[in-house]
Formats: structure tokens, sequence, C-alpha cells
């Protein structure tokens, strides 16, 4: 097949030079890499150096060796801290299959949480076995705990992925994050401290674990009333349940023995307003009931960080704070209710902003205290429940957040796992894209395509950026070494402007009005891949099939069609010339219509050329062949193709190209249903 195209493509160049040959042979490449196995493409230069990869902080940011600023974008995937002591996900999948696509779709960094247990018992040369998933996995078979471990380290590691280890809970339990403390039973406060000591001192030569996650979510008892001897607080006490003292002497236990490591240290869940705990218990019916002190998500409140900082003196620079935050439907907190409910996404974020994150841990990057890692975000996608919507806006105003504030607020989403019962999971069992290995597993297009994709650390040509210096991450990603700093890292919404003040913006979303002669369709579109030109989202065309009403997109990508009859049915069609047509079936018209809104416009594939003035609705071999004929032509020359400069930088190059490389294959049944 290879040659087959070689002779078709060298056929239609002419074979007239060198140039051409290697631009041919680069082409195909592109086109069939996702067919090479991982182990044929890495070159002796992609072998990874140890210890070249420490990270550190620097003010707000975290910075590589040389100082060159790094955005952790990742995901949590769990499974050593519960009984069965191994990636969930592997009793339904083949788990290499499973590492190599998170780490195609640009996942730089995974959470891995583990149980103290299980550290202590490995510091103690004692390997429990895991449950066993040789079905799906033969070179698992027979492999511990320890072993199995290890095997999924240094597959992160061929794929350029890094670590942040997670004590997510003091046993292995699957339900064991629900105890608010990091010592339970036979596991004490020193247990806790001597696991992370040996993980310290066992990983410190291992680049691929770049940071210590110390205690997930400490926080309160269960129930309404708070009993604050049996809760996690931040206060400057000796007191056995105050977590900044523990998570302060453990760091710098940690950081004697392994000083490049990252610690990264979460807050709790309620803080007392004066800044004393000078109460045994607290009633929290409801929530707001006190007076007295402010809640927020387990892990989430970090108001005691201005009282009471962590101080790790010679090892500030390691430090970084790390809150989670989630959206109604693990819990409907006070802010998801009264004007969040019917605010628009501008809104919205500004509502969350003010009474949620700004107080609670966003002051910390803003006043250039420490960078902040969301250390868990994320939420379901799909459903029937009534919160569903609110949870989806929830998600678009932390993915803007996030992306707004790129640097400083570094992430890892929750979660990998199909097995996450309040949020669910990357992987799927429903609705979602196939892959090799997967057997019943799925990837989930929706909430990946729409939330998380966004997020990822991305060069200017769309290109995923690992943390690895010398290994690419994944088959669609380069490594740390070939990022050039102050490319626009974003990859499937245009790069936000950040306000000038802190506060998130309230410009709202424009809303269509109708008129006496009938209602309005409206919406925004865009391409799907990054670009830095605005010309790029003008001239989509957008027409109600069967009808003489269309519209264009202006050069914020928003279109407006006036005077629709209401309470019809239509199909809506979006075109351009470059573009793989898009149909939009059965959308019901009982009033004005938006389509898709600023912050979630509809994506558009771009790679379908026109020959002999015909769109074939796929991009295929001829596209390559049409592409290849204008390569490396500019504006002002004869042969260029304005419709084949996909980014409109007035040159057909290789940006080019590898947009119409990553939509190879794809037809117009390839978009997602929209309703």
């Amino acid at each position: 097949m290879l040659q087959e195209i070689i002779i078709l493509l060298n056929g239609s160049l002419g074979g007239k030079s060198k140039m051409k040959k290697f631009i041919i042979l680069s082409l195909v490449t592109l086109l069939i890499s996702s067919a090479i196995p991982y182990g044929m493409t890495t070159s002796a230069d992609d072998v990874a150096e140890q210890g070249d990869d420490w990270l550190h902080v620097e003010g707000t940011n975290i910075v590589d060796k040389d100082g060159k600023k790094v955005w952790l974008t990742g995901a949590n995937w769990f499974g050593f801290n519960c009984r069965e002591m191994m990636l969930l996900d592997s009793y339904h999948s083949n788990i290499v299959k499973d590492i190599e696509i998170v780490a195609d779709k640009g996942i730089n960094v995974v959470r891995l949480p583990i149980a103290t247990e299980l550290l202590y018992a490995w510091s103690k040369g004692q390997y429990p076995m895991s449950t066993d998933t040789s079905y799906n996995n033969e070179a698992l078979a027979g492999l511990n705990s320890y072993e199995l471990f290890h095997f999924m380290l240094e597959n992160f590691k061929r794929v350029g992925i890094k670590v942040i280890l997670d004590v997510h809970s003091a046993e292995t339990d699957n339900m064991g994050h629900n105890h608010p403390l990091w010592f339970k039973g036979a596991i004490t406060e020193e247990i806790f401290k001597s696991a992370w000591v040996w993980a310290a001192n066992h990983f410190k030569n291992d680049d691929t674990i770049i940071g210590f996650d110390l205690k997930n979510e400490p926080h309160t008892n269960s129930g309404t009333l708070k009993i604050i001897s049996q809760s996690a607080i931040w206060d400057d006490s000796n007191r056995a349940t105050n977590w900044k003292r523990v998570a302060q002497e453990t760091a710098l236990a940690i950081l004697d023995v392994h000083p490049n490591v990252l610690i990264f240290v979460e807050g709790v869940e309620i803080y007392p307003k004066d800044g004393k705990w000078d109460d045994e218990q607290v009633d929290t019916s409801p929530w707001t009931g006190t007076n007295d002190y402010y809640g927020n998500w387990w892990g989430g409140n970090l108001r005691g960080v201005r009282d009471y900082p962590i101080n790790l003196g010679k090892y500030q620079k390691q430090l970084v704070y790390s809150p989670h935050d989630y959206g109604p439907l693990v819990y409907e907190q006070e802010w998801f209710k009264g004007d969040f409910v019917t605010a628009n996404d501008a809104q919205a974020k500004k509502i969350l902003y003010e009474e949620c994150w700004r107080d609670n841990w966003a002051y910390i990057m803003e006043e250039g205290i420490s960078p902040l890692l969301l250390g868990e975000w994320g939420g379901l996608t799909e459903g029937g429940d009534k919160l569903l919507d609110l949870n989806k806006k929830y998600l678009r105003c932390m993915r803007d957040y996030i992306i707004e504030n790129k640097y400083q607020l570094h992430h890892t989403f929750w979660c990998i796992n199909i097995d996450s019962a309040d949020t669910g999971g990357l992987f799927t069992r429903d609705e979602g894209t196939p892959f090799e290995g997967g057997r019943d597993l799925k990837w989930n297009d929706n909430k990946y395509d729409n939330y998380l994709l966004p997020t990822l650390w991305t060069n200017s040509e769309g290109k995923f950026v690992g943390l690895d210096h010398k290994i690419p991450l994944g088959k669609n990603g380069i490594s740390l070494s070939e990022f050039v700093e102050g490319e626009t890292p974003t990859k499937s919404t245009p790069t936000p402007t950040k306000p000038t003040s802190s506060i998130p913006t309230s410009t709202p979303t424009p809303t269509p009005t109708g008129s006496s002669s009938g209602s309005t369709v409206s919406g925004y579109i865009k391409p799907a891949f990054s670009f830095t030109s605005s010309s790029v989202l003008a001239d989509f065309k957008v027409e109600l099939d069967g009808t003489a009403l269309s519209a264009f997109t202006d050069e914020n990508g928003y279109f407006e069609i006036k005077n629709v009859p209401a309470n019809k049915t239509y199909d809506i069609k979006i075109s351009k010339t470059g573009y793989l047509e898009r149909t939009i079936k059965s959308v019901a018209v009982n009033g004005n219509k938006e389509i898709a809104g600023k912050t979630a416009p509809l994506d558009m594939f771009a790679g379908d050329l026109p020959i002999k003035n015909v769109q074939d609705s796929t991009i295929n071999i001829a596209d390559v062949i049409e592409l290849a004929k204008a390569f490396n032509k500019v504006s002002t020359d004869t042969g260029y193709m304005d419709y084949a400069d996909f980014n409109r930088d007035n040159s057909i190059n290789m940006s080019d190209v590898i947009i119409l490389a990553k939509n190879f294959n794809k037809t117009s049944a390839d978009y997602p249903a929209l309703y």
C-alpha cells in the first residue's frame, strides 16, 4: 500500500525534485503513522535521559531545568488505591493499548492514586497480589502489585507520559477516600510519613514520577454535625488532625531524600472565618447555616494558606497547592443555585469565581504565592439527571477558566476510568470511538472533545506538548525540547483573551432576537484546529436545507439567519470550500434558536478539497494529492489555492499538511450528532 501511494503521488507531481519526494514521504508518514507500532518509531535520540525532566516553581509558574514554563494538563487514573491494586480498566481492555491512547489524546501527566497501606507493604518487602487481569493482558499474568505498578510506569515512560503519585487513602479500599484523615487503624501518622519517605528514596532516580500529591481530600467527618477532633484542620497547632502541620513535616522529610520532586498539597473542607479552631462541634445543617465557617469541596478549601502558609525553607520552590472542584452532580453546592441556573456561561463563571474559586484558592496564584494544580475536576456529560445541563455549564466554565490561566493553573481531569459513578470517565461502554484492544471499552468523544481537549497543552500546529525532553507525547505530540515557548497552547478553541483584571469576564454570548416575520437561528462555528488568524472563522455558509434562507459566518465565527418560520423542523447544512460538509438533522425551531454558543462552537473538519470543482465529502488520498500540488506555494504564487491554506497564513505548508492528516479518512458521517 505504501509503495502504491508513493507511486501515485510521484506521478501527480511529476517527480521533479528531491524536495517534492521528501514532501511526499512526509505526507505518507503522517498518514500511516497510526499503523506503526510504538516501538518502531523510537530512535536512539528519543530514549529518555534520566534526571533531565525534574520541575520546580518560579513565582506562579512551574518550569523545567532551564527555566522554560510548562503546563501540566492531565487526568486521573485510579486503581492502586483499591482492593484490586491495579489500574481498573485492565479488567475490560488491553492496558498497554489504553496507555497508548491516553498519550495519543494528549494527556501529558497522569495523577495515579495509591494507598498508604500498599506503599508501606512494599517498603517492608511485602508485595500483595493484584487482581488477575491476564484475560485481556497476557503480559500481566502472575505479576504482583509491585511488579504491576512498575510495568505501568515503564509504559507511561515509553509514550512520554509523566506521573503524579497521589496517596488517595490510608487503606487499599475502594471507598477509602471517604475517610477524612491520613491515618486510620494500623496506618498511623508515622507510617504515613515513612511510606512517603520510602517512595521518595525508591523513585528519586526516575523522573517519570515528577510529583507527589501527599494526601487526597482531607476533610471533615461525615454528617452535618462536624466533630473537629475527627476532621482535618489547618492552623499552626500540634494537633493530630492538623493537615497543614503534617503536610509540611512530610514534605520536608521527602525533600531531604528527594529534593527534585514537586510536592502537591491539597486543602481541607471547612475553615473558621476568624482563623481559630475553637469549636469542637460545628452544625452545618444546612451547609450555610453556620456563620462561623467557610465550606467548600473536600480538599478544596485553601483559605488557611493566607494565615498559615506551608514553609519548606530551602525547598520552597518544590511546593504547589492543589485544590479540587466539581459540579452540581457531585454535590449541589449553594453557588449552583439561584442566579447560576439562568446565567449564561460568562455570567455563571463569574458567579463561581466570586462565590467559590477566588477566596478558596484562586487568590494563591493571583497574589503570586504559588501556581496551582487543580487535582480533580470533571463530571457526567450524559444521562437523564435533572442537573445535567447545569453540570455541563459548570464544566464549560471551568474549562474556560483553566484556559485563561494557562501556566498558572495546571490540572488533572477526573477521570480516565469508566468506574467513577458520580463523574463517569474518558473511557466508556456507551457512545464513543472503539480502539484497538478496547474490548468492551470506547473513548468518550463527547466528554473529551468538548471539555478536556481544549484544556490540553498544544503548540501552534495543534501538536500535544509532553513533559519529557526526549520522548514525544504519543503519536500526536512532541517532546518538551521541541516546544518553542510563546506558541499558542490551544487546540480546539481560539485562544481566549485574558481580562486585565483577575475577575473573569462577564461579556454575555449574544442572544438573537426574533422579528415580526419569524424567528432567528444563530450560532458559532469554527475549524477543528488551532489558529491565530480570525479570518479562518469567516465565510462558513449556513443554510436551512430546502429553503432559500442562509447566512455566512463573520470573523467571530457567528452567523444569524433571520425571518425563519417558527414551529417547524429544519436540516441545517454547513459548508465551506476545503471542509467536510456538515448537516445537523431535525432542528426544531419553535422560537429563536441558538445551535452552538460562543464558548462551544460547532467544529468543522478541514481537508476535503474540491477536485474539478467537486468535493466528495471524504478526506482521502485524492485530497493529499491536491494539497501536494500546491505545497510551498504562497499567496502571490501561481497555483496557490486559498482553500488549501487552512490556517490562512498565506502559505501552503506543513501546518496545512498536519491539519489534513489529522482528519484523514474522515467523512461527513464522522461529525458527532448535536441533538
